[in-house]
């Protein structure tokens, strides 16, 4: 009788389980799609750790929970946004990249209900929780680590567009180098754009142009094209590269001889919690900050060196030798960032 007891119980539950509305996910990629080892391959990773807890815990697959796209041009996200709010089948849906914001200030007002997510970018709507990251705090520990290990004195930085999300890298960058190397002024560090986020080959190019102009060491914020910037550090065993949004040494391990570094901008954790967030019935529209000194106090940091250190640095995959005198000037930074005394400026 007990066991006929459970096995109606059981079923009962079993049965509840299968009524309940399982949550939908759509993700719209940015331009340049998967592949970038960073920014994109990032927000996809964050998309389908939830999607892998939800279909665990619905009992169904993964393919029944998450949807994405990749975008192939700016034009492309409009169509994406509408086609996937028009079902009204989607718990959330998430939009990558500063670009998406406008066409999304514009499109979610139209679908009341539906919660969408936009990263790197603020969407005035009332249905959009817009998320932005301190990026001038990677990009000034990312500068720490090149002033410091530069034999040369000059260093570079390779933006994906000439805009004012990239500017910040620059700016951080700059900043980081000149504090940490008092003999850098802002002429030793040469800066170019690729105008693309998805081109490697002219990524090499221009990362070729500043090694052979004199710069050592070069740090990437161009998505999939500054994946260039390594391939022209393997060319001279004195140029070393560095890595952003996630340990690149890790994500592309084929050039972790010259990656020293990687600033990390955890975009994944802030895609897999809102996403979360939307589930479990606590999401909320509006501007959320990620960063060292911001509404979560998480989100940014450098991944350097063999071991984690804190909150903020990283151990890398890095397969070259970082002096103690570097993570040494490195901690000092974090805790200057932390405590005021470091004050970074940005746009």
């Amino acid at each position: 009788m007990k066991k006929l007891f459970a096995l109606v119980v059981a079923v009962a539950f079993g049965l509840v389980a299968v009524g309940q509305e399982i949550p939908k996910i759509a993700l719209i990629l940015a331009t340049g799609g998967l592949g970038d080892r960073s920014f994109n391959d990032q927000s996809y990773w964050g998309a389908e750790r939830a999607a892998q807890e939800l279909a665990a815990r619905y009992g169904v697959s993964v393919d029944d929970v998450f949807s994405y796209v990749e975008p192939r041009s700016i034009a492309d996200y409009e169509a994406f946004q509408n086609q996937f709010a028009r079902t009204g089948e989607y718990t959330i849906i998430v939009c990558i990249g500063f670009d998406q914001a406008p066409v999304l200030a514009e499109v979610a007002p139209e679908y009341p209900d539906q919660k969408f997510v936009v990263i790197d970018a603020v969407a005035d709507a009332p249905n959009v929780a817009s998320i932005v990251f301190n990026d001038w705090e990677e990009a000034f520990l990312c500068g720490v680590v090149a002033g410091m290990m530069t034999k040369t004195g000059r260093v570079g930085v390779e933006g994906g567009m000439d805009i004012p999300l990239i500017h910040r890298f620059v700016q951080g960058f700059t900043q980081g180098a000149m504090w940490a190397n008092p003999e850098i002024s802002e002429d030793d560090v040469m800066v170019r754009y690729v105008g693309a986020w998805n081109n490697p080959t002219l990524g090499k190019e221009l990362a070729l142009e500043m090694y052979q102009a004199g710069a050592d060491i070069i740090y990437g914020a161009a998505g999939k094209s500054h994946l260039g910037v390594f391939a022209a550090a393997e060319e001279n065993p004195d140029w070393w590269a560095i890595g952003t949004d996630v340990d690149q040494a890790w994500s592309a391990p084929e050039h972790a001889d010259v990656i020293i570094a990687s600033g990390l901008k955890r975009v994944d954790l802030a895609v897999y919690t809102e996403i979360m967030k939307a589930v479990e019935g606590t999401w909320t529209p509006g501007i959320i900050s990620y960063g060292m000194v911001s509404d979560t106090g998480i989100g940014t940091g450098v991944a350097v060196g063999r071991q984690d250190i804190g909150d903020y640095i990283s151990a890398s995959y890095s397969e070259v030798e970082i002096p103690g005198a570097v993570m040494w000037k490195v901690v000092q930074a974090v805790f200057g960032i932390l405590d005021g005394s470091i004050v970074i400026e940005h746009e």
